[in-house]
């Protein structure tokens, strides 16, 4: 998903951050992959100003997830010790600066158990606004990790889980992009309730890009693109089969 549409994900990371700022306790917002969340993020941190991070392979370490804080709120990092850089976090995240903006991190999942737990620690000395962000599936592998993982979670304020995509999101995405003919609408709602909002985006910027953009998007033209793609052929399977269960029961 590359455009903002107001989806139930979107509705739920927003509510997230609105709980972490009104509580000032981190906060935990879950889902499967392609749901929307960084979408969301980005645009919660566009409108009220948040610094948003995402953690990356290079980003999971303690060092670097004090950098990645730096660059988030765009202060100068001089240091280079581990210790000072978290010294300088505690100072510009520390009341002594005054109200700090709140801190959305996603992908936290990538996060081993040590560095989340710095994190954790950090904000509880600091007292900012921390909205953590991932899928529901977590990549510590190990059980000692998942153990770890499970006490730290048992520290955050409120977890939220973000749901499958519903008929009105699939319907306001496909306005977003122009879809024509009740057919079709019934199309993407089919495709998107059975993959992702990332896959349902991702189909239909493929059927405009065959035309370069120009005219709405139809039935015939989602049944031509599904057949070139990899899964295509069992998403036509499922559209069909669909179709035929609607077509009989009216």
């Amino acid at each position: 998903m590359t455009i903002f549409v107001e989806t139930r994900a979107a509705l739920t990371v927003r509510a997230a951050f609105d709980t972490a700022v009104k509580m000032r306790y981190p906060v935990l917002a879950v889902g499967k992959a392609g749901l929307g969340k960084t979408v969301a993020l980005n645009w919660i941190a566009a409108q009220s100003g948040a610094a948003y991070c995402e953690v990356a392979q290079h980003t999971k370490a303690i060092r670097p997830m004090f950098l990645m804080l730096h660059d988030a709120y765009g202060v100068q990092r001089d240091s280079k010790h581990t210790y000072d850089l978290a010294k300088d976090c505690m100072n510009f995240l520390g009341a002594r600066c005054g109200p700090t903006r709140p801190l959305l991190v996603d992908e936290y999942q990538n996060f081993t158990p040590p560095v989340l737990r710095e994190l954790l620690h950090l904000q509880e000395r600091c007292g900012f606004a921390l909205l953590l962000a991932g899928n529901t599936h977590r990549l510590a592998g190990t059980r000692r990790d998942i153990h770890a993982m499970d006490q730290i979670e048992s520290r955050i304020g409120m977890r939220f889980e973000i749901g499958q995509p519903t008929r009105e999101d699939c319907i306001r995405i496909g306005a977003e992009n122009n879809v024509e003919g009740a057919d079709a609408y019934e199309a993407i709602v089919i495709y998107g309730e059975n993959t992702s909002l990332r896959a349902l985006c991702h189909l239909l910027q493929n059927c405009a890009a065959v035309t370069n953009g120009v005219g709405s998007i139809r039935l015939s033209r989602i049944e031509t693109t599904l057949r070139v793609v990899s899964c295509g052929s069992d998403a036509l399977k499922l559209l069909h089969e669909r179709g035929d269960d609607l077509r009989r029961s009216a």
